[in-house]
């Protein structure tokens, strides 16, 4: 039995009972890079991935992973190299993908056509989590974010309900900064 969560895991990755372990450093990584996004001189929409590792019904954030983008007020674009600089960063550190994280300029946290066209990565049971005014509230609690769950050839959002019982944020977990941007 997890410390986290009261539930017994399996197996399977697209369950529905899949449980999310996020160390807080990883939050404030993902908060830091969103922020840098808002505050170019027009302020864009930013991106970053989480890896992490899966055991049983568990992921686990690991990696906030900041690709090369080209980003604007309603947009963020990842080129074929900078995605396989993501994937190669995955495999060095023995890693998936757990989540897809960029910011939106408003409230407004669901997915829009845009979003679920262009989003790169399209993987049974992958998150793309939006957050809200370009970060500058930040993310927590998780539920001020819309967090998608990709299935069935489409993103479907994760009440609030199930945000709350089966996300964690952990301060007591590391996680690691890669910032391919730099």
């Amino acid at each position: 039995m997890n410390e986290c969560f009261p539930i017994k895991p399996s197996n399977c990755r697209t369950q529905k009972g899949r449980k999310f372990v996020i160390p807080l450093k990883a939050v404030r990584d993902t908060e830091k890079i969103l922020l840098e996004y808002a505050r170019k001189k027009t302020a864009n929409e930013g991106l970053v991935y989480w890896g992490g590792i899966e055991k049983e019904s568990i992921a686990t954030v690991r990696a906030v992973i900041a690709p090369i983008t080209k980003s604007g007020p309603g947009g963020v674009f990842t080129s074929h190299r900078a995605n396989f600089d993501f994937v190669r960063a995955l495999n060095a550190h023995h890693l998936v993908q757990i989540a897809q994280v960029h910011s939106h300029p408003s409230d407004w946290v669901e997915h829009s056509s845009g979003d679920n066209m262009l989003a790169v990565f399209k993987v049974e049971g992958l998150l793309s989590i939006v957050v809200p005014s370009y970060c500058q509230k930040g993310m927590l609690p998780l539920t001020i974010c819309g967090i998608h769950r990709y299935e069935k050839q489409g993103f479907t959002k994760l009440s609030r309900t199930y945000i709350l019982s089966h996300f964690a944020v952990k301060s007591d977990i590391t996680s690691y900064l890669e910032d391919f941007r730099k």
